[in-house]
């Protein structure tokens, strides 16, 4: 399904479930194992069906695998620094091959294991013991972890997600002379740009971040008593900032259509942060939907793009355990409309995405059904979300648009800038 398109300048070596695997340095453990055409990595908790990455951006669980002795690690947010032991979790055989997905050939129609047999004298108690060994997300860590410090922060401004609008506020903040911290799970900053690498430079030369502390690698957990809490692999940070600006994106989404979780559907935004990595298609794609990672996708990929239609004439993707084909619908896509049936070998999407909105609300911004997708957080034009909380970028329901993003910075900036001056 996929190959390297290059040869690898720093090599490593890690292991999935024993067998050796080459990486590069430095480069996601999800991306190396894709190279080596291991794409299914994970099983549903509950079916077993096959799940493989489809964001590479610690959005979805289809690389959720054991880690060195550790359950549910994210392998799109693991560095590979060689010797690392990857283990498939949550199956009973292989990783091609799980005897617990026989449970989603009894059941093609979902299974509600809370009330099957209920009420049956015996047999309810033997069926709940049965379900709640099925199902689940891997065992315990082979050793108990030890504990982690922490630690205290205090920063003018405190700046979450590191894509091209956290980037942007982050060294506008900076620019203005405030102490500025930048939080982000993703491996460098611009990480939702790691796809395009070219465009990601050019930001981050625009709006350098010297003299921002940069926490690559961290998650931010909540906000409590106003503090942000954030954790790492070192341990925990708790933040004191008067301002926090929100920046955290946006989760790709998801189009309806059968076999939409097979392995080998990806967002489009996933399948460029491949080609990125020289991770390249070993056949033709199909590429559904509109938007700027469609267009960077089809960029890159103009040879090898077997169909690029509308998310309407997807009807189907077609496979036992990887996509093989797709079905596409001719116009004017209607359900009794005419179909073709295409071989291809992987399928990108590129549907409007989600807002990821959740901690800035809990932080006291304000939020509102979006325009686009779900929920966003809502701004005035300075960017103000609520008191002492900003926004900026896709969280807010905005669609990607790098220009607009360092204009709003700019703005955003101005403005925490004059509301710390208002307070002192």
């Amino acid at each position: 399904m996929f190959r390297r398109g290059r040869a690898l300048q720093d090599p490593v070596t890690i292991t999935l479930d024993g067998a050796a695997v080459p990486a590069e340095r430095g480069e996601p453990l999800a991306v190396a194992l894709v190279a080596s055409g291991r794409v299914t990595l994970a099983r549903s908790p509950k079916l077993h069906r096959p799940r493989a990455p489809t964001c590479l951006r610690g959005g979805c669980d289809g690389c959720l695998a054991r880690v060195d002795g550790v359950p549910n690690v994210m392998t799109c947010l693991r560095p590979a620094a060689g010797g690392e032991r990857v283990e498939v979790q949550n199956v009973v055989g292989s990783r091609q091959t799980d005897l617990l997905q026989v449970t989603d050939w009894f059941f093609p129609q979902g299974i509600d294991h809370h009330h099957l047999m209920a009420g049956v004298p015996g047999l309810s108690t033997v069926m709940q013991s049965i379900a709640r060994k099925l199902a689940g997300l891997g065992r315990l860590p082979s050793a108990a972890l030890p504990p982690e410090p922490a630690a205290r922060l205090d920063v003018d401004a405190a700046v979450v997600g590191a894509g091209p609008a956290g980037v942007a506020a982050a060294s506008a903040l900076s620019a203005r002379g405030l102490c500025v911290a930048l939080i982000d799970d993703g491996l460098a900053p611009c990480g939702s740009l790691a796809g395009a690498p070219r465009r990601a430079a050019e930001l981050l030369a625009r709006h350098p971040l010297d003299g921002v502390r940069v926490l690559s690698r961290h998650v931010a957990a909540g906000v409590y008593l106003g503090e942000l809490l954030v954790a790492g692999d070192a341990g925990a940070i708790v933040i004191r900032a008067p301002a926090k600006v929100f920046a955290t994106g946006a989760h790709d989404g998801v189009a309806a259509f059968p076999n939409n979780d097979l392995p080998g559907v990806f967002s489009a935004r996933a399948l460029c942060r491949l080609l990125a990595h020289g991770v390249e298609p070993t056949g033709p794609i199909a590429l559904a939907g509109e938007g700027f990672w469609a267009d960077e996708l089809a960029g890159a990929l103009s040879g090898g793009i077997a169909a690029r239609v509308p998310l309407a004439a997807l009807a189907a993707v077609n496979g036992i355990s990887q996509v093989k084909s797709v079905t596409v619908r001719e116009a004017p896509f209607g359900p009794d409309s005419p179909t073709t049936e295409l071989k291809v070998v992987a399928v990108a999407v590129d549907t409007p995405a989600a807002p990821s909105f959740e901690v800035a609300a809990q932080a006291g911004a304000r939020v509102e059904v979006g325009a686009r997708a779900g929920y966003a957080v809502r701004v005035d034009a300075r960017g103000r979300a609520g008191e002492g909380v900003w926004a900026i970028g896709e969280c807010t329901g905005a669609a990607l648009d790098l220009a607009g993003v360092e204009q709003a910075a700019a703005i955003l900036a101005d403005d925490v800038l004059a509301a710390r001056s208002a307070a002192t």
